[in-house]
């Protein structure tokens, strides 16, 4: 069990990770580090407990409201974590936290309307109230795309930040929690108020376009596969682009070498989760027909971390944490380049806690291979 704390004047933030297998004892080790007082708590949670009880063990033990979900593996104190479960308090009489549930995922326009209703009617009540939001949403329901889109257009001016809930082959489905249960097809958009708190939302990926272009020439956007990429097989056509026979291409070709689409101001990769057995190419974003693409090349992830890093810094000088949202590709990226255990060791310098996602959430966008999140602190930096 490890725990750390980071405080400011009027913003304590406790971190913690425990390993324990018994959803009650995990529990229970959490509520000993964490704050009994805190305004909110966030919980990430490895596939391998069994959910329901977890979910009683979680309403019976805080009192705080909780956004939680599972996940593929942690960001914490110690950095990259697997397994367990990674939290967060915080405490501030500046700041509420309000979980609410978005199921099911087919109405979520009609719900982010009644959300932005709701958020506008506290907004004029309380005059200099600002809000962000976190979104917490099942990694396998396919709705991500439409629900970001809604929320964006539904709030506005409320950021809103997240990453899609996972876990590891040979777990349960990804989850996200809701007042005592595990909720599968559901996400949680956990709104944050504050009239003193300073917040940054961000999103950083370290992806470059390279020579190699692709022409998305059949796919399915609905179900997010690509059938046919310069008129041949996906898989071929890119085995071939990365030089590696189709036969060999598995996760850490796909986690290093992703599809980059190039949009002018934005560089959007395009994770690729599978090869199907007839060579098509299932990815972790949606994709439409006739779009351009490179294989992407990542030069110095460091570099570009630490870049986004102190950017953050700059607005939020003196954070207390950041909850991040990290897409799993990139974790198995740095595992292949040696490189997991540096970038860690930087995140947790800078407070991060948080999740490794099968997708990230950042304003109207869903997006793959990318560390999006919000900074929280007590100090704006110069404007």
């Amino acid at each position: 069990m490890t725990a750390t704390r980071a405080s400011s004047p009027s913003l304590v933030v406790r971190r913690a990770h425990t390993a324990e297998l018994s959803p009650a004892q995990a529990v229970e080790a959490l509520a000993a580090e964490l704050d009994p007082e805190a305004s909110a708590v966030l919980l990430f949670c490895s596939g391998d407990y069994a959910l329901d009880p977890l979910a009683s063990a979680i309403a019976r033990t805080f009192r705080a409201p909780v956004a939680a979900c599972t996940s593929a593996g942690q960001v914490g104190a110690a950095g990259f974590e697997r397994g367990g479960i990674t939290a967060v308090s915080l405490t501030s009489s500046d700041l509420c936290m309000r979980p609410c549930l978005l199921s099911p995922l087919s109405l979520c326009q009609s719900q982010a309307a009644s959300l932005a209703r709701e958020q506008a009617l506290r907004a004029a009540a309380t005059p200099g109230l600002r809000s962000f939001g976190v979104l917490l949403v099942d990694g396998l329901s396919l709705w991500e795309e439409y629900l970001a889109s809604a929320l964006y257009e539904a709030l506005g001016n409320v950021p809103v930040v997240g990453g899609s809930a996972g876990s590891r082959p040979g777990q349960a489905r990804p989850a996200v929690y809701h007042e005592g249960k595990f909720l599968e097809g559901a996400a949680v958009l956990a709104l944050f108020e504050t009239q003193s708190l300073t917040f940054k939302t961000f999103a950083s990926q370290h992806f470059e376009p390279s020579e190699r272009k692709l022409v998305v020439t059949l796919a399915d956007p609905d179900k997010r596969v690509v059938y046919e990429l310069n008129g041949e097989p996906a898989g071929h056509a890119y085995a071939k682009a990365i030089g590696v026979p189709t036969s060999e291409l598995g996760p850490r070709h796909f986690a290093c070498n992703p599809l980059l689409l190039n949009l002018g101001a934005q560089l959007l990769p395009r994770a690729i989760r599978r090869q199907n057995p007839d060579a098509s190419l299932t990815l972790a974003c949606a994709i439409e027909e006739g779009l351009v693409v490179s294989i992407a090349k990542s030069p110095d992830p460091v570099r570009v971390l630490e870049q986004a890093l102190a950017e953050i810094e700059h607005h939020v000088p003196d954070a207390g944490v950041l909850l991040v949202f990290d897409c799993v590709l990139r974790r198995i990226e740095l595992e292949a380049r040696g490189l997991d255990v540096q970038v860690g060791e930087l995140l947790a310098r800078k407070h991060a806690v948080g999740f490794s996602s099968y997708g990230e959430q950042v304003g109207p966008l869903h997006v793959n291979h990318t560390l999006t999140g919000v900074a929280l602190g007590t100090q704006r930096g110069p404007s």
